[in-house]
């Protein structure tokens, strides 16, 4: 085994975020293909959710409503991944950088980091997707359209259009 490093820590990070960037890409394909309409957002406050698929994947597109007077909203594409294969990959990225689980846990407690945040941190930095680890899983979620963008500074409006 090697003495874990920053340098193998962010090693580590980046094997777990580069497996994900297929999924990265097809939210950013699937995002790309949608035609925000009228139509779309009443069938999103209607049913809640709509199914949307881009090649292998399965995606779902969610309204959540703001509590303000004017009926904004803000629409995500979502997907989602058991714990089991997240915690897997993470095994498998670090026994790749012959660095150890025990390693990984014994340099979080060290310096105070936590892994799965890094992680999460570095994709949102990098793709602009968040991701969430819940009860149910690990929750990856790309903000469509946030009708706060339109109200702020006008730079939704020709997503919106």
């Amino acid at each position: 085994m090697v003495a874990l490093t920053y340098d193998l820590w962010n090693n580590v990070i980046d094997a777990v975020i580069r497996v994900h960037v297929p999924l990265f890409e097809a939210m950013r394909r699937a995002e790309k293909n949608l035609i925000l309409s009228k139509a779309l957002v009443d069938e999103l406050r209607m049913k809640g959710f709509k199914e949307v698929q881009e090649a292998e994947w399965n995606f779902l597109l969610i309204i959540e409503p703001y509590e303000d007077e004017i009926g904004g909203f803000k629409i995500y594409l979502l997907a989602a991944e058991t714990s089991e294969v997240f915690q897997k990959l993470k095994v498998d990225a670090a026994i790749a950088q012959s660095v150890s689980v025990n390693d990984l846990r014994g340099f979080e407690v060290e310096h105070g980091l936590d892994f799965d945040d890094e992680i999460f941190e570095a994709m949102e930095d990098s793709y602009d997707i968040s991701a969430e680890l819940t009860i149910n899983g690990l929750l990856f979620e790309l903000v469509v359209f946030d009708s706060d963008d339109i109200d702020d500074s006008g730079k939704g409006v020709e997503r919106w259009s």
